[in-house]
């Protein structure tokens, strides 16, 4: 049954003063960074919720929204045993907490919630668990991406199109298989303003290098101004995907310099390539 959390309309926030479970009472040894814990969580869907709504793309948005669902259903077992079951417990309460289970979280580097050992509710650990999982993927994807704009650098410097098309081709594939995690980015914005879908930016960095070896194997000199334009608007291409990444693992505290840094090095050395240096 829907209800305001799940469906977006109202973000569930919990109080000790609407808590009559004993993990979240004032006697209890960490009690507040357990609420702290479980208001994490509920911010996570809603602020995710929202965005993938902004989504302009809407295959992307229905991904995005199919992934954060699972992630919401995650759990099994009598009781409130999942964050759609957490919601549905809050709403049927008018918004009090009375559920007794718990069990342990277990934070650190590269998770969601930095805290050591949390005890909380067994529906908020099953959910943020589950988004732990999902961004150990996208880190995956991050790393691989990595590797594919190194790959794309030293192929523009060798002049190997054919190369080229292949890498392009692999950052595309490799950033679908990113886009249903990508709740909290589900678009990006180009230096002109407009708006465009993950797989927008994707498309057209493919697009205008494919064109681009088109024209060279059709025997046009390389700097055609069409073929050079298409050069040019693609590689344009690469920092947009790259602030869209960054945006993508800011919830992931220890990575965000690390990879701004990344991004920031390997779009300087694109961006003067394009313009011919």
């Amino acid at each position: 049954m829907s209800n305001p959390y799940w469906s977006g309309a109202q973000k569930a926030h919990l109080t000790p003063a609407q808590i009559s479970a004993p993990w979240g009472r004032p006697g209890k040894a960490h009690s507040l960074r357990s609420i702290a814990f479980v208001n994490r969580a509920f911010e996570i869907y809603y602020e995710a919720l929202q965005r993938i709504g902004r989504c302009p793309d809407p295959e992307q948005a229905r991904q995005m929204l199919a992934s954060l669902h699972d992630a919401a259903r995650t759990g099994w077992g009598f009781g409130v045993s999942d964050l759609e079951e957490a919601f549905e417990h809050l709403h049927a309460n008018r918004g009090r907490w009375t559920d007794k289970a718990t069990k342990n979280y277990y934070g650190g580097p590269n998770k969601v919630f930095q805290g050591a050992i949390i005890e909380a509710p067994v529906s908020i650990v099953n959910f943020m668990n589950a988004v732990d999982a999902r961004m150990k993927e996208l880190h995956r994807v991050v790393d691989r991406y990595h590797q594919q704009v190194r790959d794309l650098e030293n192929a523009q410097r060798q002049d190997d199109w054919t190369r080229i098309g292949r890498i392009t081709w692999e950052v595309k594939r490799w950033g679908e298989r990113a886009k249903p995690f990508l709740w909290y980015a589900p678009y990006v914005q180009t230096r002109l303003g407009q708006v465009v879908s993950f797989a927008g930016a994707l498309g057209r960095i493919h697009t205008g290098l494919t064109m681009y070896t088109r024209a060279q194997q059709a025997g046009f000199d390389r700097d055609a101004a069409a073929s050079l334009a298409a050069l040019r608007t693609a590689l344009t291409w690469v920092p947009v995907l790259g602030r869209f990444y960054g945006k993508a693992v800011e919830m992931i505290p220890d990575l965000v310099t690390w990879f701004r840094g990344l991004i920031e090095d390997r779009i300087r050395r694109l961006e003067r390539a394009a313009a011919g240096y």
